[in-house]
């Protein structure tokens, strides 16, 4: 591993005036028997991807709380990268090709990683697939002394054969399988221990803190965005799943209805292989037709505090298509109380109850049709902003991610399994 990374402190009694006292007591209830405890969290990256934000606001707090937390990524080479990648996409039933020779890379990296894992450790938690045969090449003495517990971020439901047969052989062991919904989960794993705990998101990050108006307009100015004028936005990944091209068609709609609306697409990762290229460019030769469509890449241009900016300017945050998992920036739209239109797919619909927290459509026109009726109804856009951020408040904050986790280690430590 490269070493445990260096976290911004953070202190659980800084949520109380979110969460209330008997918010608090509960997770300082669940967390003083496991004091001491030493958790390792494992993954792929520290920084860009959904699992290292969730990571960096999680862990400070476990420590906070007596927990000898850490999080170590494992060490990168491009060969092993490749593979990882591959993976990833084979196990999200992306059609992707898997080979005997992937497995043969990902296998020898995975042996590499685990010689690096020298530190004791009471539970380590494995994040997503791309580790999770590390645990079969630490030595069995070591091996017996850790719980160990695989994290799924990833929806495994529809994993590509070749791929999920490997996967599972390197699963099955583990003392716990933790997921973020129940459909997420691959039929042959209903025998092992499985454990649901939803996603969440940081109301104190750098993508959710409060900002006051004269924090946020020189930002829109920055993008050429009207502060005084609708604005319609999308925080995405660059693929198709996500209907980019589709957003901007929804634009095209409502702007016969609201004359003066703008868009702003934010694309949240650069692209990088070759097909997200090609639909990056495709999105901004579409978007040139607009003069208020405005696309902006994430990491390069637009950071955290960006985002959290042009959430809180956006009338709608939409999210027109997701290819599975859930989209926590629309947790993070509706805990800004902004009303939201969502795709009916994935996890959205555990976050967009139609009608109560926001708006499901399923096709351009239903979108258009949505958006329109929230920009031209103010009454009904604050009920559906308020009702997303009470539903935020119950499901969806790092401090219930907390406490499921302290119970998740609870009956690890209590049972032994």
């Amino acid at each position: 591993m490269y070493g445990t990374l260096a976290l911004t402190q953070n202190a659980l009694d800084n949520y109380r005036s979110i969460v209330g006292e008997d918010g608090i007591d509960e997770i300082q209830r669940l967390a003083a028997p496991l004091k001491g405890l030493r958790v390792l969290h494992l993954s792929v990256t520290g920084f860009g991807t959904g699992v290292a934000e969730l990571l960096n606001a999680a862990v400070p707090l476990f420590s906070d709380l007596g927990l000898e937390c850490r999080w170590q990524v494992v060490r990168p080479a491009e060969e092993f990268a490749a593979a990882n990648k591959a993976l990833y996409r084979a196990l999200a039933g992306a059609g992707e090709a898997w080979s005997p020779e992937l497995s043969e890379v990902w296998l020898r990296y995975s042996a590499m990683n685990a010689e690096l894992l020298v530190d004791p450790y009471d539970v380590i938690v494995v994040h997503d697939p791309q580790p999770a045969a590390i645990r079969a090449f630490v030595p069995e003495a070591a091996r017996a002394n850790t719980r160990w517990v695989l994290h799924s971020h990833l929806d495994l439901s529809s994993a590509q054969a070749e791929a999920w047969a490997l996967l599972r052989s390197h699963i099955e062991p583990y003392n716990a399988i933790v997921f973020e919904a129940d459909s997420f989960v691959h039929p042959d794993l209903r025998a092992v221990p499985i454990t649901i705990i939803r996603p969440a998101i940081d109301p104190l990050g750098p993508r959710n803190m409060e900002l006051s108006p004269e924090a946020m307009h020189p930002i829109l100015r920055r993008y050429s965005i009207d502060p005084e004028r609708p604005l319609l936005c999308q925080i995405s990944p660059c693929d198709p799943g996500s209907d980019l091209l589709g957003v901007i068609d929804v634009h095209d709609r409502v702007r016969r209805q609201v004359p003066d609306l703008q868009s702003v697409l934010v694309v949240a990762n650069p692209p990088q292989d070759p097909d997200s290229i090609a639909y990056f460019d495709e999105t901004v030769r579409k978007s040139m037709e607009y003069s208020d469509v405005h696309i902006l890449r994430g990491m390069s241009e637009v950071g955290n505090v960006e985002v959290n900016a042009l959430q809180r300017a956006a009338d709608v945050v939409v999210q027109k298509g997701l290819r599975k998992g859930f989209g926590l920036w629309i947790s993070d739209a509706q805990w800004k109380e902004r009303p939201v239109v969502t795709a009916r797919a994935g996890g959205l619909k555990q976050q967009v109850l139609d009608g109560e927290t926001g708006f499901l459509a399923d096709n351009t026109e239903e979108f258009a049709e949505r958006v329109t009726e929230l920009l031209q109804d103010r009454a009904l856009a604050q009920r559906l902003g308020e009702g997303g951020h009470r539903h935020v408040a119950e499901q969806f904050l790092i401090t219930r991610f907390v406490a499921d986790g302290l119970r998740l280690l609870t009956d690890l430590t209590r049972e032994g399994r």
